[in-house]
């Protein structure tokens, strides 16, 4: 595996502790993308904006030029995080329709993007399983 995490460490030690479910979620989705063969993660922090976290297949299939396969935004507004995690359109379904299309919302593309702010059990294994539709989409065969 070939990742590049430096600085997650810090953040998530400094997570606020009334948030826990929040930062388990983020566990949760991280460890799950480290399970899918052939993928490049790294930890990416735009102080004020985001901290993300970045998967991308190592061979990529034909054609494909994009720089990441899932973006795994944690953003902090009025003391509060959420996650905000982001595919590219065409390489998901959203059978229960959670998401949001968001134009040129990812890297100037059509983004589909589902917000995670809570307590939503139900919200990580789905999550999960975009994760796997994206990785199977993206990488080479």
């Amino acid at each position: 595996m070939n990742h590049s995490y430096d600085g997650f460490d810090e953040f998530i030690n400094a997570w606020p502790k009334d948030q826990e479910n929040i930062k388990q979620a983020l566990l949760e989705l991280k460890s799950h993308a480290e399970t899918l063969e052939g993928l490049k993660g790294e930890y990416v922090c735009r102080p004020g904006v985001s901290d993300s976290l970045r998967f991308n297949p190592l061979e990529p299939r034909e054609g494909r030029d994009r720089p990441v396969m899932v973006m795994i935004d944690t953003v902090s507004f009025e003391g509060q995080r959420f996650l905000s995690v982001c595919f590219y359109g065409e390489e998901i379904k959203d059978p229960d329709e959670l998401g949001d299309e968001i134009p040129e919302g990812l890297f100037n593309e059509t983004g589909y993007c589902f917000d995670l702010e809570g307590d939503e059990p139900d919200m990580t294994p789905y999550l999960k399983e975009r994760i796997t539709e994206a990785w199977k989409s993206s990488k080479k065969d």
